[in-house]
């Protein structure tokens, strides 16, 4: 089964700092200044169609990804093509940096991401063309990057997720809704889900319902809901056994239901792997250190659910 992800490739420098933002405050109470000291910073490879695709090809799927990136992602690239992730849809831009992301933790898991977006602005310029898919999700890119990959999905006939995540304070409520209302799925944490709500006056599960579509909202550590037309349910999210770094857990998670769609699982099985691959994740630092295969879901499947996932 083809897949396509849409997003964006990135360098994310990590800042690790320490106690906690709150501790660290000492100004008066509508202002915020902090100096902090980081005893760990470092570079690793980031971005959200690069994060999921690292995951899917940690098991065996090798998806396409279309996106933008700068004339630093050289080296990024080549990991990418030794994974057997597909690249023939990244355009370099050759007079600019790829997307460049500051992502500053505090001891309590608190995060303050800070991105430039660069060699994303110039997302909107790429088509997948005549190349054929049947599966797609858009994840967070630039604005007119996502309406024109979700209305070229959209005529094309491909199954889409849309993903809005970190770039919907760059959407209209217009532009939100209609992006909504032509994806097949739609996700959103529960922030996302108010801030949806706030800009647009409707909840954005309502115009799911409405049109046939799946919407899902994932609350952490508590469960993620998948909404459709006829039902509602609630799937509960594996414990994870060691938290040690939330970057990249969502497109970990996105990565299981791209999974279930090439496999023709269910909403709810493909959502219950999400789980558990963005659980795997939370124990290792930054978004594509992780390790996951069949024997070790299986493992945990085993565990959680009392049989085993792959066969």
């Amino acid at each position: 089964m083809s897949i396509l992800i849409s997003g964006s490739i990135a360098f994310d420098t990590i800042i690790q700092t320490v106690s906690t933002f709150r501790a660290q405050d000492n100004t008066a109470n509508t202002d915020l200044h902090l100096s902090l000291f980081a005893p760990i910073v470092r570079r690793e490879y980031g971005g959200t169609a690069a994060n999921i695709a690292y995951s899917l090809a940690l098991l065996g799927k090798y998806p396409h990804i279309i996106a933008t990136a700068g004339d630093d992602s050289r080296e990024y690239l080549d990991r990418m093509r030794e994974m057997g992730i597909k690249t023939e849809l990244i355009q370099t831009i050759p007079t600019s940096p790829s997307l460049q992301s500051f992502i500053i933790h505090d001891d309590s898991h608190g995060q303050i991401n800070i991105f430039h977006p660069w060699a994303m602005n110039m997302s909107w310029e790429l088509t997948h063309g005549n190349i054929e898919f049947e599966y797609a999700i858009v994840a967070p890119d630039s604005p007119a990057g996502m309406i024109r990959r979700v209305n070229e999905c959209k005529k094309s006939g491909i199954f889409t997720i849309f993903d809005p995540g970190q770039a919907m304070v760059w959407l209209t409520w217009p532009e939100l809704i209609s992006l909504v209302t032509q994806a097949d799925i739609s996700i959103m944490n529960e922030p996302e889900r108010n801030q949806f709500l706030e800009m647009s006056g409707v909840d954005f599960w309502e115009i799911c319902k409405s049109n046939w579509n799946i919407a899902i909202v994932t609350l952490g550590e508590k469960w993620a809901l998948i909404i459709t037309s006829a039902e509602e349910k609630n799937i509960p999210t594996k414990s994870a056994d060691i938290i040690v770094d939330a970057t990249g857990c969502g497109d970990s998670f996105r990565a299981g239901l791209l999974y279930w769609l090439s496999e023709w699982w269910s909403i709810e099985k493909s959502v219950q792997l999400g789980n558990i691959i963005g659980g795997i994740k939370i124990g290792s630092m930054w978004g594509q250190n992780h390790t996951i295969n069949k024997e070790n879901i299986n493992t945990i499947w085993e565990t959680e659910y009392g049989t085993i996932f792959f066969d």
